[in-house]
């Protein structure tokens, strides 16, 4: 697999998934992940929920680099104030940042790019990966961090065990993020992702439970 991007011209990226309107485990993460050597910051949707949804959607919007929007951004979208309502229906379903391909994972708003993919090889998500030349693809959405990786269409998916994982040559990898605001019961705790290109290297990085 060729790709025309320089590893040693990309950042450091951090990742963020569903939030859910829970400002301390916002925080939270913004200090691992940058104690964790985040350059740019990546949210993958999800910022609303039960909690202080209106603080959440105000502290991103000042550290995000890049954002997409969520299926619970456009349920909960009235728990918000009208200029973060415009801001969070502003954002895009998916997002591009060099090799990295980001979307929220409900195939509703990506039909290509969602969670079923997980059921069916990841099918579509690579032949959707192989044209737009991303390495790897971030999303959230079942709050279960989890990695995957692929070596052509027609080979079977690999599962990636461990908090740390090389990118090796020749594989486009799935990169499920997890959680930062609402960990499920059988699911694992909260997290975040980092995906350094230069090092070739992605890492779960595990959060505290904060409510």
């Amino acid at each position: 697999m060729r790709s025309a991007h320089s590893p040693c011209d990309l950042p450091v990226w951090g990742l963020i998934s569903d939030v859910h309107g829970n400002y301390q485990a916002l925080e939270h993460a913004l200090s691992i992940l940058a104690d964790a050597g985040a350059q740019r910051l990546a949210f993958l949707g999800d910022y609303l929920g039960r909690g202080d949804s209106e603080r959440c959607v105000q502290r991103i919007r000042q550290v995000a680099e890049v954002a997409v929007v969520g299926n619970r951004d456009i349920d909960w979208q009235d728990r918000v104030s009208a200029e973060s309502k415009a801001w969070v229906l502003g954002l895009p379903h998916s997002a591009s940042a060099g090799p990295l391909l980001l979307t929220h994972g409900d195939a509703r708003l990506t039909p290509t790019l969602g969670t079923t993919q997980i059921g069916r090889d990841f099918g579509k998500a690579f032949a959707e990966m192989e044209r737009v030349d991303a390495r790897v693809w971030a999303f959230g959405h079942s709050h279960q961090a989890r990695l995957w990786r692929k070596a052509a269409s027609d080979e079977p998916t690999e599962q990636v065990a461990g908090e740390v994982a090389h990118l090796s040559a020749g594989f486009r990898y799935f990169l499920n993020v997890g959680t930062t605001g609402l960990p499920f019961p059988g699911k694992g705790g909260p997290s975040v992702a980092l995906v350094d290109f230069a090092r070739a290297e992605m890492r779960q990085l595990k959060l505290e439970v904060r409510n």
